[in-house]
């Protein structure tokens, strides 16, 4: 683990750690001088406090002092590496002390990557400021073995100082309130792959000298054979930070390191001897012998050397092979990076990949270095599984993978080549005949924008066209006219969205039949070609269509000769997953109506707002919305459930609550659930009913055992083991060991408690083209949730024989020892006994996430949005949250100028590959696979040769163009790492 955290003062600074060292001043080794800046210095040796508090108030040894222009200097940060907690235990019981060396090589090779990588300082040149890597840090490094708790905590306070050596000076470090740059910034950015550089070096050194590891979640580890409950007995620090995270909702490595500084209680010191005692005795009360425990350790290793040797010499004998063993299993971890981030990104940086190949190189028992990793990700550049690309905007590399590119560039000549290849469905006068027809009936007049996207959607000639409909503008209400005349004219319309809920708005609205992406794809897959001319698709909430998805309906829809329409608004919320199809299309030149005027609020300031936000402009919006500015979270959390509270049961109803996290749902919930407790609304005997909730993993994942921990549930979705494993059955992962790791086996029980062993190896064969589309398994970890007559709860997956739907709320009516009964949202009774499988997807309803109110509109809503959470303080976000309101919208956040600020900084635009990879690359990538492709992408080729051009000349007249283009490039190339959407989940 690392945590971050900026020193607040010199003098504190000085003053802790000296005294820090001091108390274990038995071990000369626990202090040292890291970085390249030390030598400069000539420091090594001891670290005296003067010459540590001089250099953290800027003052060097010739007489310099580091200041900015009013006379100020920051006296750095400190950087915590923390070790697992087995290797912490190992030290403190006295039974493994060689470990501390692992751990203090692990620090060192980590500060010396650190420095290499996030070292800068910033000079101006010509006038302008300039950002200049410098590859040197100066770090004062203390070394600890316990936590605040006086547990065993083996960790080292790395003491950054504000200095670092450029062209012959010494500078402060960069820093940038935007976070785009700045060494804090940037390592507090990238604080899991920081961390992760440590754990890697640190895991090799383990499995050279011998211990067995097994993962414990997101590059975290533990070393193998420590119960669990001795584990648990010896980390109450780590339960007190997580704790106070759950509770803010907070989230990555910033926030992190505030939990830290806010559960920080007074150290009491106390003597290393006492210490250990106390430790002995409960390790002892645990029935864990630490030193038997490295006993039987050797045992197995010596026996295990003698097999590998003989091992060794058999393979050599048989293949003489050259080529270093880690090498292959290097290629091997950079391949399942590359598939994995593939799921979620079209574009990453070598960083990132990086990252998430270092985590799968810790499954392995061999020893994988950084160095053979990115040697590894060079490789695959040669080979071209890798194109490297480059931000026009912000010149920065990312990489891109060929198939990636062929799926957004296929769908842009799809959809070029199949221009005008259809007969309209109705023609303009009777289109027009129709509109007059119906205006006379229907209770508001249609607007403009509702009558050309209709006119656009019957008198069209293209195969695909697209409707940009901004939030509010009542696009379904056009959507259910337009099925009228369509319906008449002999056509059959079929709605296809990616959520539910969104299904069932579509069908219920609009009366267009509709089903979610999965059920339609298989559809289509089935229908002979040619079999559905006289079929439209509607793709309702488009904008959360991934790429994959996209590039795979058209495909479908192209050879069963049928229809498709995409209806969205790109500026709503986009896919969790790979791309952002729905703009990317719209910027490439598919037909695309645009539905602006806003119906949805009744209140002009709240339809003022909305306005505003669609162009970007959050200050104004903010003005015409009612913002409640809190100065804790507590406060702001508080507030929102209270006020809930305080409204009449049928205002309850007609107010809609959102929280960015689950995290700020569950906070929120809780309190509100007190108050409808003491209010007697929930009422009876509660009931502990067992829940799931979605974890994520990849389908390349799901193959290696080592991604699975004990206790997590799977439900299959297909028979196995020739129908040992049933469909639908529900799995629970058993304990699983080396031998299971070494075998790819995973031990799973039934719910009748019969074991299995299942091999990974039955899983479907991974395909990259069909992986975006596999649901073989489903993954949970499993939760209690309290439940009482009267809570108001909804549906997290769908069961379709029993017409519940993913999304779907109901009140609970009745709790008895046969069923529960429930009354949905649409006022139906339903009835589920105990045993049904639905009721293992529950979850409470009183609060939603962003990504589950996109599409959901009530009279009022209420908000939060927190200006220091970076992936939910965004446009997009902000967008979302005050367009759902009809006639009143309250926002609730810490500070309403941080909070402009940040979403004027903070992006969730998706890249794509076609944003980055250019006309060049895109020829070189259809001649590479001239005669394998499905189709040509010369017209892709073109719009982007077009593209280019018209930005040179931009940049050389700015006031001029060669030619007006049809489409608009999107200028944000912001990656996003894998966590920011994970808890911004559906």
């Amino acid at each position: 683990m690392l945590s971050i955290q900026p020193l607040k003062s010199a003098q504190g600074a000085a003053d802790y750690y000296a005294a820090a060292f001091n108390y274990y001043a038995g071990d000369a080794t626990a202090m040292q001088w890291l970085g390249k800046t030390s030598s400069h210095f000539q420091l090594n040796g001891v670290i005296e406090k003067e010459h540590m508090l001089a250099l953290l108030e800027g003052r060097l040894p010739n007489g310099q002092v580091l200041q900015n222009l009013k006379g100020e200097h920051r006296p750095g940060f400190d950087m915590t590496f923390s070790a697992p907690k087995s290797v912490s235990l190992l030290v403190g019981l006295g039974a493994a002390p060689e470990l501390v060396r692992f751990h203090d090589e692990a620090v060192k090779y980590a500060i010396g990557q650190i420095e290499r990588e996030f070292a800068q300082t910033r000079v101006r040149r010509d006038g302008e400021i300039c950002y200049e890597k410098t590859d040197n840090l100066l770090v004062a490094a203390f070394r600890q073995p316990n936590s605040r708790a006086n547990d065993p905590a083996l960790h080292t306070h790395c003491v950054t100082m504000n200095m670092t050596f450029h062209q012959g000076k010494i500078r402060s470090l960069a820093s940038d309130p935007s976070r785009n740059h700045g060494v804090i910034e940037q390592i507090q950015n990238n604080a899991h792959y920081c961390g992760l550089i440590y754990r890697q070096h640190l895991a090799n050194s383990l499995k050279k000298a011998g211990f067995p590891l097994r993962m414990a979640g997101d590059g975290l580890f533990e070393i193998d054979g420590i119960p669990d409950a001795v584990l648990r007995e010896f980390s109450r620090r780590r339960e007190d930070i997580e704790k106070h995270l759950e509770e803010k909702g907070w989230s990555g490595a910033k926030s992190a390191s505030a939990a830290t500084l806010l559960t920080r209680h007074g150290k009491e010191d106390q003597e290393m001897d006492v210490l250990a005692l106390d430790w002995q005795e409960r390790a002892k009360a645990l029935g864990f012998d630490a030193h038997h425990f490295i006993k039987n350790r050797h045992q197995h290793i010596e026996s295990q050397n003698w097999f590998s040797a003989i091992k060794e010499k058999l393979i050599a004998l048989v293949k003489k092979n050259k080529q270093p063993p880690e090498t292959g299993v290097a290629l091997a971890c950079v391949q399942v990076a590359i598939e994995t981030l593939s799921q979620r990104t079209a574009v990453f940086s070598e960083r990132t990949l990086l990252n998430e190949a270092m985590k799968h190189s810790l499954i392995y028992p061999e020893v994988i270095t950084k160095e053979t990793l990115i040697t590894a990700i060079g490789q695959e550049k040669i080979n071209q599984n890798l194109y490297e690309a480059q931000c026009p905007e912000t010149r920065q590399t990312v990489l891109t993978t060929p198939w990636l590119l062929t799926v957004e560039a296929e769908t842009i000549a799809r959809i070029e080549n199949n221009k005008r290849a259809l007969s309209s469905i109705a023609s303009k006068e009777r289109l027009e005949s129709f509109q007059r027809e119906r205006s006379q009936i229907l209770p508001y007049p249609m607007t403009d924008s509702q009558k050309q996207s209709m006119v656009a959607l019957l008198t069209g000639t293209d195969r695909f066209s697209a409707i940009q409909g901004y939030a509010g503008v009542a696009k379904t209400s056009m959507l259910a006219e337009a099925r009228m005349l369509i319906e008449e004219r002999g056509y059959q319309l079929r709605g296809i969205t990616v959520a539910s809920s969104a299904a069932h708005e579509l069908q219920t609205k609009a009366g267009i039949s509709t089903d979610v992406f999965p059920i339609v794809h298989q559809e289509l897959k089935k229908a002979p070609t040619a079999s559905l001319s006289k079929t439209v698709f509607i793709v309702d909430e488009a904008s959360m269509l991934s790429a994959h998805q996209g590039h795979e309906l058209l495909k479908q829809v192209e050879r069963t000769g049928a229809r498709l329409v995409l209806v969205g608004d790109k500026a709503q919320l986009p896919s969790v997953n790979t791309g952002r199809i729905f703009s990317l299309t719209q910027e490439y030149g598919i037909e695309t109506n645009v539905m602006d005027e806003i119906v949805r609020q009744k209140n002009q300031k709240a339809k003022d707002a909305v306005i505003c936000a669609t162009k970007g402009n959050v200050k104004e919006a903010l003005e015409h919305l009612n913002v409640q500015t809190l100065g804790t979270h507590e406060e702001r959390i508080q507030w929102i459930a209270d006020h809930w509270l305080s409204l009449i049961p049928e205002e309850r109803e007609k107010t809609l609550l959102f929280a960015p996290t689950h995290a700020n749902r569950e906070a929120i919930t809780q309190i509100i659930r007190e108050g409808l407790q003491s209010e007697g609304v929930l009422k009876g005997t509660s009931l502990e009913q067992k829940v799931l909730k979605a974890k994520t993993i990849e389908a390349v994942q799901q193959r290696f055992v080592a991604y699975y921990q004990k206790g997590d549930v799977i439900r299959f979705n297909q028979d196995f083991q020739k129908g040992r494993i049933k469909q639908g059955s529900y799995y629970t992962v058993g304990t699983i060991t080396q031998a299971h790791l070494r075998d790819n086996v995973l031990p799973i029980v039934n719910e009748q408690g019969k074991a299995i062993q299942f091999a990974l190896k039955n899983l479907p064969h991974y395909k990259t083209h069909t992986a975006p589309f596999e649901r073989v398994i489903e993954l949970y970890e499993a939760k209690s949730l309290e439940l009482y007559v009267g809570d108001k709860v909804m549906w997290t997956r769908n069961f379709n024989k029993d017409g519940i739907r993913n999304g779907q709320c109901a009140t609970i009516q009745e709790i008895n020892d046969e069923a529960i009964l429930f009354t949905t949202a649409e006022g139906q009774s339903l009835t589920l006994k105990q045993s049904h499988s639905a009721l293992k997807h529950l979850d409470y309803s009183y609060v939603l996430t962003n990504y589950k109110v996109q599409g959901k509109d009530a009279p009022y809503g209420i908000g939060l949005m927190e200006s220091y959470h970076r992936f939910s303080a965004t446009l997009k976000n902000f967008y979302v949250q005050i367009s759902r309101a009809v006639h009143g919208m309250t926002l609730v956040t810490d500070n309403k100028e941080e909070l402009i600020e940040a979403i004027q900084r903070n992006s969730n635009e998706k890249p794509a590959s076609l944003d980055v990879i250019s006309s060049k690359q895109l020829m070189n990538h259809e001649d590479r696979f001239m005669g394998k492709a499905q189709l040509s992408i010369q017209s892709v080729i073109d719009k982007k040769i077009l593209y280019e051009a018209n930005q040179r000349f931009d940049q050389l007249h700015p006031k001029n163009k060669i030619e007006e283009l049809y489409f608009t490039k999107n200028n944000s190339y912001n990656e996003k790492p894998k966590e920011s959407i994970k808890e911004l989940e559906l």
